[in-house]
């Protein structure tokens, strides 16, 4: 029984290969790389088309149409407002922008029944020279109620103000006093939910389309919010031509005609819109427009060579580039660039944020400036194109510095000095964006974590975030902290996670360190709701004098009095779980806790991957992923164990439930409120994600010990693997029902569509029947028999390609080694030379060594060692990624163990040894079993590969190279692509 999947050029099969063994992988055609077992990859329903995003339409829905509004009196100290309301509109609004906030709140009155136009209340809007922006000053009386601001944003802040009062109280009225208020956090960005992320495998771009993603009643959702800009991606290359690039922007003035009516329906709701790009991009090598103005051009790497900034010509596309596209559309609200990051830009691309700058820019302008000068350039063209057509759009420069991304025990992430002057010299004006959490540090387990981006689970700020904004404060520079609102990268299946009182602690810090905007989210965390609705309130001044009182006050605007108190414990019991989220980005990218309810659970060992959180299909490849396999070790990371992981998800999910319970209490109260009912259901489908991404690690955990035990105490683990996979289908029947109620359960905005949906969900419930009815009375069966459970994959009785690995006498590092007697050769049959060497190991308590040589002994000792490196991949676990090893020739400057190399396709790199005896030359391997993280003296046998690369030619492999369709951090590795080591 076969099916195949096919993605590009890697075709990935499923194969029921034995009762025993449905792990194997094998070739097919040479490109095809199979993996799994096909009864858990048959019938695999389709992503639901676009007429399931059934949430556009309720966010098209009116905000208000009929309030549940007690029936009582006023109390003392309250204005009544039911006998009706006249409204005073005096304050100065020269392009009606306040009209879509009167309309608000003669809406929102309707709804409860007070009248506007008529009736004994009078509410008064007024102008006041000393306001500014969006702050304002509200004055109460029993009769009439007095708005004064200086700006039309201060209005509109203050009529959702009086809203939020009355809904506070569940009747029309309104605390008598008076307050004022003003945001301490200017610049609130957010993005659209379900707008095109102009990336593949989709690539939709959506000034070229025409949907509109900006529905009114969205917009004002989003500004009752506190939200108060939008981000949308754009390419220089797309809006606009210039006299460098004259065959640019082909369709401009579609999208920018698009883009100025997205503008200025926008503003109608105090909203900017904000484009957002990575420029100026790289060039290719050959880009005829190199040829013709090869100033543009900088440092060379590779085939690209990255823009200069410091000469006329570069200044001149710079400015002409942004210069017109304000032309076009001048009311934008600015600009969010990557000027350091994510994608190569200027010859600053050519130093990373963690290294030193000297010496890594081969540009001719560039190589003897300092790192500030050269953005310095760039920005300043940029901003003087943006300023001369509107001099209050803003810059928001975004040093994009996640790193660390994949943290191993010992690394150092500290930034390079280079990037602490960057504020120092950012020109006037431009706001400098950095990533709050990346660096944020935690100790679990007697263990030290340090987290990438994005984070909710720990609010940050990062030492380098705390850094980088005191120095930004000391020399008026603007700060913006990147941060995420509604959820992350932790978890994006749902359209917020009810945390208020971790966002509580990461903007308490924002505020104290003087940060003045923020970026809210990436693609994903945007949804209207609970956690947008407290950024807003936290950005505002007064802040709130403690967690406890801000969390009542936000309880207060959704639930009824009598529940406050008990809402408030619930999402203080949700923190209190997330927070055990473990702070790995390997978790976050790879991790269960997305779409654990549709990930198969495999009995049988398949060796398969796990698919990418954020991705439905390979931006590589385009085509769909399969469903995440039983390769879990690829989302735990290189520092927490999965018995940790387990326990942290255990504390997760057990905090989380005592939060749900809390709202399932409450429930009956709400069935006729229809949004609280929502918020409910989401908290239930947290729960069951959590719960479920716990039972997925905790499954494994369990079926590899039972895996490598023998006798009858298997059957007891068994019963355990049962009943999870029980509770399981149970799980999945409660979150199908929830998902056929609220169609934004399962919708990740990144991966633009659903993670999880009920078909699917009804999908893996099969499969979880199909393992208990066939595979549970199998594997029972062989427990009784007294059989080993899978000896071929656990290693006990290894297949395929096998190695031997001697014990030898410790040698000390520096110490000349021996050439140990008993080597057992194997050679390297696979790649471009296969002709030549060999390979054999040998281990004494410290570390493992590889020898590689000639297979035909030489006699010429003066020839040229031939090895220029030898890479080794080994497999620290089952189910694990490998390490990668790589070593070069010996040098003074590589001389000891390994060190950490930073790119994704190496993990260590070190200087190999070179030894002769008796004529033959060897090269000479070493890895210290500390950085394996294996215990040698438990023999247990390992996965590897060993890759040689000859000067000036081909490499040569132990094993066959298969890659899998490569995915970020974990490469393309294909564990069938690894033969067994054994330690004799």
């Amino acid at each position: 029984m076969k099916q195949l999947f096919t993605i590009g050029l890697f075709i990935i099969v499923a194969a029921l290969l034995s009762t025993h063994c449905s792990y194997k992988t094998k070739t097919e055609s040479g490109n095809a790389v199979a993996f799994g077992d096909s009864i858990y990859m048959q019938s695999l329903p389709p992503q639901p088309d676009e007429t399931a995003w059934k949430f556009i339409d309720e966010l098209k829905a009116p905000m208000w149409t009929e309030h549940e509004w007690e029936s009582k009196l006023p109390a003392s100290g309250q204005a009544d407002l039911s006998g009706g309301v006249i409204l005073k509109k005096e304050f100065p609004d020269p392009k009606g922008y306040l009209e879509t906030a009167y309309e608000d709140l003669r809406l929102f009155l309707a709804a409860g029944d007070v009248p506007t136009g008529s009736g004994e209340y009078l509410i008064e809007f007024l102008s006041s020279s000393d306001l500014t922006g969006e702050a304002f000053r509200l004055e109460v009386n029993a009769s009439n109620c007095r708005l004064w601001a200086g700006d039309v944003e201060g209005i509109r802040r203050g009529i959702f103000y009086l809203e939020d009062e009355m809904l506070r109280l569940r009747a029309p009225f309104l605390p008598l006093g008076t307050m004022e208020k003003e945001p301490a956090i200017k610049s609130r960005i957010s993005r659209c939910f379900f707008g095109p992320i102009k990336r593949p495998p989709a690539m939709r771009d959506e000034l070229m389309d025409a949907v509109d993603y900006y529905p009114d009643n969205y917009l004002n959702r989003l500004a009752h919010e506190g939200v108060n800009g939008l981000w949308l991606t754009i390419e220089f290359r797309d809006l606009v031509s210039t006299r460098f690039t004259p065959d640019n922007g082909k369709d401009a003035e579609q999208r920018l005609k698009k883009l100025s009516r997205t503008v200025e329906k926008c503003l109608r709701y105090g909203i900017k819109t904000y484009i957002f790009c990575i420029e100026p991009r790289a060039w290719e090598a050959n880009d005829p427009v190199l040829t013709d103005f090869p100033e543009l051009g900088g440092h060379k790497s590779g085939n690209r060579s990255f823009f200069c900034p410091l000469g006329k010509e570069a200044d001149e596309y710079l400015y002409e580039s942004v210069n017109k596209i304000f032309k076009a559309v001048p009311e934008l609200g600015g600009i969010i660039n990557i000027t350091h990051g994510e994608r190569a830009t200027t010859c600053l691309s050519a130093v990373s944020s963690f290294s030193d700058h000297t010496g890594r820019i081969n540009c001719p302008r560039c190589s003897d400036k300092e790192p500030w000068e050269i953005l310095y350039a760039s920005l300043s063209s940029m901003q003087r194109g943006m300023h001369d057509v509107n001099p209050d759009a803003e810059l928001i420069s975004w040093l994009y510095m996640p790193q660390p991304q994949r943290f191993h025990p010992g690394d150092v992430y500290k930034l390079g000095n280079w990037v602490y002057d960057l504020p120092v010299h950012t020109p006037k004006g431009v706001v400098l964006q950095f990533n709050f959490e990346s660096g944020v540090e935690m100790e679990v387990f007697g263990k030290k974590l340090v987290g990438g981006d994005y984070w909710i689970s720990k609010p940050g700020p990062s030492d380098r975030f705390e850094d980088i904004a005191r120095i930004a404060r000391e020399h008026d520079t603007r700060m913006s902290a990147k941060i995420q609102t509604g959820n992350s990268h932790e978890l994006a299946t749902v359209p917020f996670v009810p945390v208020p009182s971790l966002l509580y602690e990461k903007f308490a810090a924002m505020q104290n360190l003087g940060v003045t905007h923020t970026m809210l989210c990436w693609y994903f965390g945007n949804y209207p709701g609970l956690m947008n609705k407290a950024a807003g309130e936290l950005s505002m001044k007064p802040f709130p004098e403690n967690e406890t009182e801000f969390l009542g006050q936000l309880a207060s605007v959704y639930w009824k009095n009598e529940d406050v108190p008990k809402v408030v414990e619930a999402w203080k019991h949700f923190s209190s779980g997330y927070e055990n989220y473990p702070l790995t980005n390997h978790f976050q990218y790879y991790g269960p806790m997305h779409d654990g309810p549709v990930w198969p659970l495999l009995l049988k060992p398949a060796d398969a991957p796990l698919a990418p959180t954020w991705q439905i299909g390979s931006s590589t490849t385009l085509k769909p992923w399969p469903p995440s396999g039983d390769r879990v070790g690829e989302c735990i990371g290189g520092v927490l164990t999965l018995e940790e992981v387990v326990e942290l998800c255990r504390r997760m999910t057990t905090s989380w439930d005592k939060g749900v319970e809390i709202f399932k209490e409450m429930e009956m109260n709400y069935l006729g409120e229809r949004e609280r009912m929502l918020d409910i259901g989401v908290a239930k489908a947290l729960g069951i994600q959590f719960r479920s991404g716990y039972n997925i690690l905790n499954f494994y955990l369990l079926r590899e010990k039972m895996l490598r035990m023998e006798g009858m105490e298997r059957l007891e683990i068994l019963n355990q693997l049962t009943d999870i996979i029980e509770e399981e289908i149970a799980l999945d029947e409660q979150l199908l029902a929830l998902c056929k109620e609220d169609s934004r359960l399962g919708f990740h905005s990144e991966a633009e569509g659903y993670k999880y949906f009920p078909e699917k969900i009804e999908w893996r419930m099969a499969e979880l029947k199909k393992v208990l009815e066939n595979d549970v009375p199998a594997f029972e069966k062989i427990i009784k028999k007294g059989e080993l459970l899978f000896p071929e994959y656990t290693g006990k009785r290894p297949e395929g390609a096998i190695a031997n690995c001697i014990q030898i006498s410790d040698v000390s590092p520096d110490a000349t080694i021996q050439v140990p007697s008993g080597l057992q050769w194997q050679e390297l049959n696979e790649g471009a030379d296969t002709a030549q060497l060999q390979w054999a190991s040998a281990r004494d308590s410290e570390a493992l060594y590889v020898w590689v040589t000639d297979k035909t002994p030489s006699n010429q000792a003066s020839l040229e060692n031939p090895v220029s490196n030898v890479r080794i991949k080994v497999e620290p676990g089952r189910l694990y990624p490998a390490f990668h090893f790589s070593f070069h020739k010996m040098t003074e400057e590589n001389a000891g163990d390994p060190v950490r190399n930073l790119g994704y396709s190496l993990v260590y790199t070190a200087g190999f040894r070179e030894v002769e005896a008796e004529g033959q030359k060897y090269v000479v391997a070493r890895i210290p079993f500390r950085i394996l993280r294996t215990e040698p003296a438990k023999n247990k046998p390992l996965r590897v590969d060993v890759i040689v690369q000859k000067s000036g030619e081909g490499k040569c492999s132990w094993r066959p190279d298969n890659p899998l369709t490569p995915r970020l951090i974990l490469g393309n590795d294909n564990p069938a692509d690894l033969g067994w080591l054994i330690f004799n």
